[in-house]
């Protein structure tokens, strides 16, 4: 059965478009206003009532059984999308829409979908690393979705990609995480970092998978 991209006010089908083109040619992409900036809004808001009642918890990196929080690589603070609020709801049709039509350009069969909420302290960061292990399969697909209006590049938390696994001099981009600024990656093939940041930073992470079976949930990358 052919699935329909429905129209919504709150995704951008021009800017998916040129997002996903991208994607297909560098193996990671970047575009301004995608979402409606009232969405982006929204969420922010969740994510700051969330720290405000102590809803977040530390982020831990590795996988299984080698699953840590090491301060040394990554400092951030995550909770889980449950749907629970209007706007998580409203993004997880976006994010549905996104899947759909990066299926039916290139073709890559995403299934699952899977994102949280991060918040980055002052001093917080994320060292290079992989979204998924090659041919684990597990992530295909990055999305990043980043929160904070006015952001300027002195305030740090840029976002650093590397245009392959071997590649370890200067990185393809430096993307300033103003708000409402979406990435996507492969997860397999893009290595990135998140620098320090100087001042508190917000986002959304999450990435599609190539079906719905797990051994647990992972941590999100950014």
């Amino acid at each position: 059965m052919t699935e329909v991209l429905v129209e919504t006010d709150d995704f951008d089908s021009s800017a998916s478009d040129a997002l996903i083109a991208s994607l297909a040619d560098n193996g990671y992409a970047v575009v301004d206003n995608m979402f409606d900036p009232a969405l982006i809004k929204a969420l922010a808001a969740d994510l700051g009532a969330m720290e405000s009642f102590g809803a977040m918890t530390m982020a831990a990196v590795g996988r299984e059984a080698g699953r840590r929080q090491d301060a040394d690589i990554r400092r951030a603070a995550i909770r889980w999308f449950d749907g629970g609020t209007e706007a998580e709801r409203r993004f997880l049709a976006v994010a549905e829409l996104l899947r759909i039509a990066i299926n039916r350009r290139l073709f890559l069969g995403l299934f699952d979908f899977e994102c949280n909420f991060i918040a980055y302290p002052t001093g917080g960061f994320y060292g290079r690393h992989l979204d998924s292990l090659a041919g684990a399969k597990n992530r295909v697909v990055s999305l990043v979705v980043y929160l904070d209006e006015g952001w300027q590049a002195d305030y740090g938390g840029a976002l650093r990609i590397w245009s392959g696994l071997e590649e370890h001099g200067e990185p393809v981009a430096e993307i300033v995480p103003q708000a409402g600024r979406v990435v996507l990656m492969m997860s397999e093939e893009i290595p990135h970092e998140v620098l320090p940041t100087h001042r508190p930073r917000k986002a959304i992470a999450g990435w599609w998978r190539v079906n719905a079976s797990s051994a647990g949930r992972l941590d999100t990358a950014r």
